[in-house]
């Protein structure tokens, strides 16, 4: 009778509370917290193997666009950085480094935090713009979801939000959200210059048809509305 007590007894013990030595006296932890900290490790964990998964895979797609015919071209390569696809997957790449850098420290500054949210509003704006604009009006499926762009357009980018919103976004104010705004103003100050001010010889091709008819002043509008409402949806949720 004695044993079953005891047995008894312990089971619940172990049920209701975790029991952890540090600097050699007995911390008695609630069975509510050890979940949260189950949870948080998980959390943690995921963020980690997604931001590496990110960086691979953007340093992939990225080292494939200077080569070509099977030798390193680096002009071809070059190029291509004058796309915001490129620019925004490349410095979500670089964000998604810190982050998990951070996270295995068992750290993270509010500075990473925030490169890690301009990053992701970045990516989110491509993958946007992709779908609303891109695809019906530039070209169809075909043109922006092959090869490497599959990637850069939709798996990078889906990525990039799922472990933001749901494993490492942390309340924020609305000034906070609206910094989201930087990296697509800046790209569109350089891209307006290239394509419609810079000398003859120097300018871009308007590859995103943003100038089509005259109408860039629209198109300003809409992308910093688009970027705008990004924003406050990381704001929101």
């Amino acid at each position: 009778m004695y044993k079953q007590a005891v047995f008894c007894f312990t089971n619940v013990a172990c049920l209701f509370f975790s029991y952890s030595s540090s600097d050699g006296h007995l911390t008695v932890i609630p069975s509510a917290g050890l979940r949260e900290q189950r949870k948080e490790t998980i959390m943690r964990t995921a963020s980690i193997i997604i931001n590496i998964i990110i960086f691979i895979c953007t340093l992939i797609v990225i080292l494939s666009y200077f080569r070509k015919d099977g030798k390193w071209q680096m002009e071809s390569g070059r190029i291509m950085f004058r796309f915001f696809t490129v620019l925004s997957n490349t410095f979500c790449a670089v964000t998604a480094l810190m982050m998990a850098v951070s996270q295995i420290s068992g750290t993270v500054s509010p500075f990473v935090l925030e490169m890690k949210y301009l990053g992701t509003v970045s990516v989110t704006v491509t993958f946007v713009t992709v779908f609303l604009f891109l695809i019906p009006f530039q070209g169809g499926v075909k043109k922006w979801l092959t090869g490497g762009n599959i990637y850069m357009h939709l798996i990078g980018p889906l990525l990039a939000i799922f472990s933001f919103i749901f494993l490492e976004k942390q309340k924020m104010t609305f000034g906070t959200a609206m910094t989201g705004l930087l990296p697509m103003l800046l790209y569109g100050a350089v891209y307006l210059y290239k394509v419609m001010f810079a000398p003859e010889g120097k300018r871009w091709e308007d590859v995103y048809g943003f100038n089509r008819e005259g109408k860039w002043p629209i198109a300003c509008v809409a992308m910093t509305i688009l970027a705008t409402l990004i924003c406050i949806f990381f704001w929101l949720v």
